[in-house]
């Protein structure tokens, strides 16, 4: 069987992608290299579009019985002690992936796509018009691909895209604790060479997520829990924080080599989505959301194409351009704060800035989070 298209990587934007183009009544299969649930190194923050993506999807229902629970307030803080607090442009939602993906991933099932779980791509090829992926096991065809497996994967090296070559000193690092609330708030918490987010999720658990650079890492005895007890701690409104605080995670989520270059909305006729067209910096606080619109974003335009109505280069071409429209913005100055949060001056010199117009941190927090 030829599939209409085949969507690698069954994360938000794949799974969201999948369902999508399964409701226009084409067949379309869903490969995930995992078998879910399982967790995913991510701030687990659903910025206030997701309700409406979620609604337009069709899951707004399930996300709120899955225990999404609502945040409405931002708080940051610097290594000298100032704070800056703000409600949030629109309520936004906490919920883990390991509620969340697994529910989006059945949701394009039930939509009529395809789904394997358990089947990691290695190979994609162009087959003639189409293009041949190959799992493990099998080897299948689609007129059309979208790739949508995250930060980074060996299929990156095989396409040749330009980013794999270049080498970052950022690592991240998750896990969920219990033992304090953060009542409807999200926080972010800056460290000399890094920052921290907390926000809740369902069961009452927090999820702790940061990024720090491989130098401070290394100085703090080059494990997740030695940065939780040496340079995180220097914070004092941190340390508060994680005094109060036991984690629950059998273990720490890792990644390293995080980069937040452009990494391309296509290659090799593959439509990119997600953090696979390119990473949000996690201080701006909105991957979650950008997957899901960049996946309703590219599903007409795929549609179209598959349809008839246009060629492959317009799709691509078309795609680009809307996602810039849309995304470009909010890219850049997530790049431009996090060059800022993760120096403990310029961190403070922000906050300051924020406190004393008020305005300039709305506006901040509006054009970030959708």
């Amino acid at each position: 069987m030829t599939y209409d298209a085949i969507v690698v990587g069954g994360g938000l934007a794949g799974s969201a992608a999948a369902a999508h183009l399964a409701r226009r009544g084409h067949a379309v299969l869903l490969l995930e290299r995992i078998r879910f649930p399982q967790h995913r190194l991510c701030g687990e923050f659903l910025s206030g579009e997701t309700q409406d993506l979620f609604a337009r999807l069709g899951v707004l229902d399930d996300v709120q019985r899955a225990g999404a629970v609502s945040i409405r307030t931002a708080t940051l803080t610097a290594l000298s002690g100032g704070v800056f607090h703000q409600p949030l442009p629109a309520p936004a939602l906490g919920l883990s992936r390991y509620a969340l993906d697994p529910l989006l991933f059945h949701h394009a099932a039930r939509l009529g796509a395809t789904v394997r779980e358990g089947a990691p791509v290695r190979r994609i090829e162009r087959d003639g018009d189409g293009f041949a992926v190959s799992t493990d096991d099998e080897t299948f065809r689609a007129r059309h691909v979208v790739g949508a497996w995250g930060k980074r994967s060996g299929l990156d090296g095989s396409m040749q895209r330009s980013f794999v070559r270049q080498t970052t000193p950022w690592v991240g690092f998750k896990a969920h604790f219990e033992g304090d609330d953060l009542e409807d708030g999200i926080e972010l918490h800056a460290f000399d060479g890094g920052y921290v987010g907390m926000s809740r999720v369902e069961h009452g658990r927090t999820n702790v997520c940061w990024i720090a650079s491989k130098s401070v890492l290394a100085a703090a005895g080059g494990s997740p829990e030695a940065m939780l007890d040496g340079p995180m701690r220097r914070n004092p409104h941190l340390a508060a924080r994680l005094d109060r605080m036991r984690r629950v995670s059998e273990r720490f989520e890792a990644v390293a080599q995080v980069t937040f270059a452009l990494k391309g909305t296509d290659a090799d006729g593959v439509t990119m989505l997600g953090d696979t067209a390119g990473m949000i910096a996690p201080v701006a606080g909105d991957g979650m959301a950008m997957a899901l619109h960049a996946a309703e974003l590219a599903a007409p335009l795929i549609d179209g194409y598959l349809a008839g109505r246009f060629c492959r280069d317009d799709l691509h071409r078309v795609y680009a351009a809307r996602w810039r429209q849309r995304f470009g913005l909010r890219l850049r100055l997530g790049r431009m704060l996090h060059a800022l949060y993760v120096r403990p001056h310029t961190a403070d010199a922000a906050l300051r800035a924020a406190r004393a117009v008020p305005q300039v941190g709305r506006w901040v927090m509006h054009n970030t989070r959708g």
